[in-house]
């Protein structure tokens, strides 16, 4: 992922290291990246029908695995510079970052099982990184001299998770970093801030690029990219970090016409996000938030700030749906590319949900939150979905901003009077009040859960 770019001071203690995208400050809030004028359009999105899919997509799995998951020793990339702004309670040099390739075995790493997991606990699409800024490329790529064709016998990581996402039924999408910090390595600084550090974080006077090594570089990307939608059949969503359009949006739907891509291109793209954070208002079109909960506050593997549990990610879930958002969820796979238990914990309740709730944020619109109703509402074309959510401590509040307060009554102004009202839990009606175009329900406290109560509405 990237830095970010300003803290708002009521963030900078909840995020740690969450890198908060914002453009400028409105309200006390960060505005996410996208969102820094209200009036302009939030993404320009492909008309294909191909690309269709993607607004009432709901839930996605972002995958960050590579060099920093086997000691851990930071987020992918960023763990090998000094002087960072945020906190970060590891770090290491870049050649300690890079020699750790030699003492990663993944040998549990297997996407079919992963994806399944995945896929129960309701999620849509997946998301891999194929390459970070740190220049490993998770597939024996014919361009460059860093990846997996060096290393683990040429094993073709990307392969193995686009098969698995073809078996489950999920769309594909396929992080890449443009930046590459180990072809930049003799050209560029590993600190964040002054002084210029070396590789072993000595200060030192850097070398001028030649004016071929742009050049240089610039067909490393496209010869990546090639490869990347010409060698895993369909791809359905390419998600940049950093692009500077080395390979023009045009250029790539000429080769995957139906293709979604994201706003970090050079480009609009085809949908605003944000990250880290959810975003402070509606966007106009479609968006996405992907955000750290597996673990919390990093993006690569690591057990120092805990793990989001079920309420937490379905109410980060409901809320982008409230406002017709999806919600790339991160995963960090250990070393070995087993999953942190926590994890697995957590998809197991969220399958649980979704047997019951699925509907409320699968395939859904948005509704009429928070202006006319005080709780999140999700609509189809026959039903709308109340979601009355659980309580929080006052740290998880803040990362759910904005965070209706919790109640057990819904108050829908400016609408219709439904025929019946369901808790899709239990298939039990529930009663409801309907006055001068005001619905009213209340969930008595025994039909309430430590998690999201859906009661769905029949027009």
């Amino acid at each position: 992922m990237k830095l970010p770019k300003l803290f708002c001071s009521a963030l900078a203690g909840l995020m740690l290291t969450n890198h908060i995208h914002a453009d400028s400050a409105a309200d006390g809030q960060a505005v996410e990246l996208g969102q820094a004028d209200r009036n302009k359009s939030q993404g320009a999105r492909n008309d294909h029908p191909g690309a269709q899919w993607f607004p009432e997509a709901g839930l996605g799995l972002f995958i960050h695995w590579g060099i920093a998951s086997a000691k851990p020793v930071g987020d992918l990339s960023w763990g090998m510079l000094a002087n960072k702004p945020w906190e970060d309670l590891t770090s290491t040099t870049p050649n300690l970052y890079y020699a750790a390739i030699k003492d990663w075995n993944p040998d549990k790493m297997d996407y079919d099982s992963l994806l399944a997991a995945a896929k129960a606990a309701g999620v849509t699409y997946a998301v891999m990184v194929t390459k970070h800024h740190d220049g490993f490329t998770l597939w024996p790529s014919a361009y460059g001299d860093l990846g997996t064709k060096f290393s683990f016998g040429g094993r073709d990581f990307v392969k193995e998770f686009t098969d698995a996402c073809h078996k489950h039924g999920l769309r594909i999408g396929l992080y890449y970093s443009p930046p590459d910090w180990w072809f930049d390595r003799k050209y560029k600084t590993f600190s964040y801030t002054t002084p210029t550090l070396d590789m072993d974080h000595n200060p030192v006077k850097l070398e001028r690029a030649p004016k071929e090594h742009e050049p240089k570089r610039r067909e490393l990307v496209r010869g990546h990219l090639t490869e990347l939608l010409s060698h895993y059949g369909k791809i359905d969503l390419l998600w940049f970090d950093g692009g500077k359009g080395e390979m023009k949006n045009e250029e790539i739907r000429a080769m995957s016409p139906g293709i979604v891509i994201n706003k970090r291109n050079g480009g609009r793209g085809d949908y605003g996000d944000s990250e880290g954070s959810l975003p402070a208002y509606r966007f106009k079109g479609w968006f996405e938030t992907c955000a750290t909960c597996w673990p919390s506050r990093k993006w690569s593997y690591t057990e120092t700030y805990g793990f989001d549990d079920a309420p937490m990610v379905l109410t980060k879930l409901v809320l982008l749906r409230a406002w017709g958002g999806n919600l790339l969820a991160n995963v960090g796979p250990k070393g070995d590319g087993s999953l942190p238990e926590q994890a697995l914990t957590c998809w197991k309740e969220m399958a649980n949900w979704m047997q019951h709730s699925r509907e409320s944020v699968i395939g859904t619109q948005s509704g009429p939150w928070p202006n006319d109703a005080n709780l999140p509402i999700t609509t189809t074309k026959d039903a709308a979905y109340i979601h009355f959510l659980p309580e929080f401590p006052a740290e998880a509040k803040k990362i759910l901003r904005p965070l209706p307060a919790r109640t057990d009554e819904l108050v829908w102004k400016n609408t219709r009077k439904p025929s019946k009202a369901t808790l899709l839990r239990t298939g039990a009606d529930v009663s409801f009040q309907y006055d001068n175009g005001t619905l009213r329900i209340k969930l008595p406290a025994e039909l309430r859960t430590k998690s999201v109560d859906v009661v769905k509405i029949t027009w």
